[in-house]
């Protein structure tokens, strides 16, 4: 859109395709309209990314670093599953608590004071945000998946008071379900609209971009 005026700032749109008696409706996109140029952070997230505003947000405000490479740009590898120690270390940079020491002994039996995002995981921890598995493991590698994720975030915003409701807002969760609360929380608050065809899939594990989106919104509400 070459023509746009800050009054359309924060415009949402979607692309409807038919297809006979059939129907497809794309992801919402919101439209960002600023007063200067913008600069692309990560080389692998053009301007017409689909979530380049958030994106370019991780890298602009230190949240993500990405991969630097040998000529010096940065990629962020958008379509890669989340780990949950990246995960660690985007909500404690985000979160701003710099004065955090991380604990000598491991409050996880399978990472130490050495592993990569050891004090970010242990921050995770100390905050009641993660309390890993029944085993005592946090397992670094692993990816996050969509319903953990929620139950993260719910948890970082100090678990409000939020009284979830009786049908689910998405018709491949059940009230019954593990982190139900949580993910119904997600959809109340605007920061998951879900797939058009309104599910979920709340054992999807989440992409790198969806994830910034996730934070970007949680910073900066519209609700």
């Amino acid at each position: 859109m070459s023509q746009a005026t800050k009054e359309l700032n924060g415009s949402q749109y979607q692309v409807v395709v038919k297809s006979g008696d059939k129907s497809e409706t794309s992801s919402v996109v919101t439209l960002t309209v600023t007063d200067k140029a913008v600069t692309q952070f990560f080389a692998d997230v053009p301007l017409n990314n689909q979530f380049f505003t958030e994106i370019n947000w991780m890298g602009t405000s230190g949240y993500s670093t990405g991969w630097v490479q040998a000529d010096g740009s940065r990629l962020y590898m958008p379509l890669d599953g989340i780990h949950r120690d990246a995960f660690a270390a985007f909500m404690y940079r985000i979160s701003g608590d710099t004065g955090y020491q991380a604990p000598a002994v491991s409050p996880f039996r399978d990472i130490t004071p050495s592993t990569m995002y050891y004090k970010e995981m242990c921050w995770l921890s100390s905050k009641g945000i993660a309390t890993g598995w029944p085993d005592g493991t946090y397992r670094p590698l692993d990816n996050v998946n969509r319903d953990a994720m929620a139950a993260f975030m719910y948890r970082y915003n100090g678990s409000p008071a939020y009284q979830a409701p009786g049908s689910s807002p998405f018709s491949d969760v059940v009230t019954s379900q593990l982190f139900y609360k949580e993910m119904a929380w997600m959809q109340s608050q605007g920061l998951s609209t879900g797939w058009p065809d309104g599910t979920y899939r709340p054992v999807t594990a989440i992409a790198r971009d969806a994830m910034a989106a996730f934070l970007y919104r949680m910073e900066n509400p519209t609700k």
